[in-house]
């Protein structure tokens, strides 16, 4: 599962580039990241720059392609910017905006799918180490000890998990993954079965375990509950951040109901206690909750 499962909307090219942008302002801090604006003037081949030589370039494909065509987009794209290291007015711009030689030309891309693009990148380094050695007093924008490194979404899993829990409108979690994931009902045991019925009986206001509203809410939740343990897996492996934050939520919240189920005393009330509670969570969860646990 990929990383940008975890965030809420189709991650196109100018998306992915504003979070590559972010996510490499949060590393480099300390060595000054700067991010060059397209809009003025052209990036010169790159997104941002670093003061210890460090250069990236972000490519996402706009739609799904075929491994193929994904390959065939990336490599002309490696290829075209790389290419424009080795150009006048690209070198130029370079030494305006005072870039220091360039050690390492990251190429950031959502997955890293492909051994071809790793192979082709290896051909650009040499290409672009032959012109400097060729030419050494016009290429001072590149270090001698050249690199070209591929870069993915899995290589910024402690930045984007910041990013995710930061309020940021355009980067929550995305919480529609749970329709993708794989269900195994056996792992629910009979005990927490019978604990999820009697409170949906007690909700309900009912005693009879065939009715039909009772039956479907308990599968309901059931699938719920076991899609929550798969997601949090993944959270605890992947965004240990945003797993601790989701648990600390979850404790908070069952303190909230642990106090307002005390204070009914009427079984009527449940139902509309149940359903208050739901949506304060939801809320919580969506808008303020995640944003502000960081």
């Amino acid at each position: 599962m990929s990383v940008l499962q975890f965030i809420e909307g189709y991650m196109n090219g100018n998306a992915w580039e504003e979070l590559c942008v972010m996510c490499y302002r949060m590393r480099y801090q300390n060595e000054h990241y700067t991010p060059i604006s397209a809009a003025q003037g052209g990036d010169g081949g790159i997104e941002g720059f670093t003061q210890n030589g460090i250069v990236h370039q972000c490519y996402c494909p706009e739609k799904d392609y075929s491994d193929e065509d994904n390959y065939t987009h990336m490599r002309d794209k490696m290829t075209k910017d790389i290419g424009k290291l080795l150009k006048s007015d690209y070198v130029k711009k370079l030494k305006e905006w005072g870039v220091p030689p360039i050690k390492e030309w990251h190429f950031v891309i959502p997955e890293q799918k492909d051994s071809r693009i790793v192979k082709h990148a290896e051909t650009k380094r040499k290409e672009v180490l032959a012109a400097k050695k060729a030419n050494p007093t016009v290429y001072t924008n590149i270090d001698d000890d050249f690199k070209v490194i591929i870069k993915c979404a899995e290589d910024f899993l402690l930045e984007i998990s910041r990013i995710v829990l930061a309020p940021h409108k355009d980067y929550l979690l995305n919480l529609a993954i749970r329709n993708a994931v794989t269900l195994d009902y056996t792992k629910c045991d009979s005990e927490k079965v019978e604990n999820i019925k009697r409170k949906i009986k007690a909700i309900k206001n009912t005693d009879n375990d065939d009715d039909i509203d009772v039956v479907f809410l308990v599968n309901h939740y059931i699938e719920s509950y076991l899609s929550g343990l798969a997601i949090l897996n993944k959270l605890r492996l992947n965004f240990p951040e945003i797993h601790e934050s989701l648990i600390e939520l979850e404790q908070t919240c069952k303190k909230d109901v642990a106090v307002k189920t005390r204070l009914i005393s009427e079984h009527s009330g449940n139902a509309h206690l149940f359903r208050e509670l739901l949506d304060d969570f939801e809320k919580n969860l969506k808008s303020n909750s995640l944003q502000q646990l960081i």
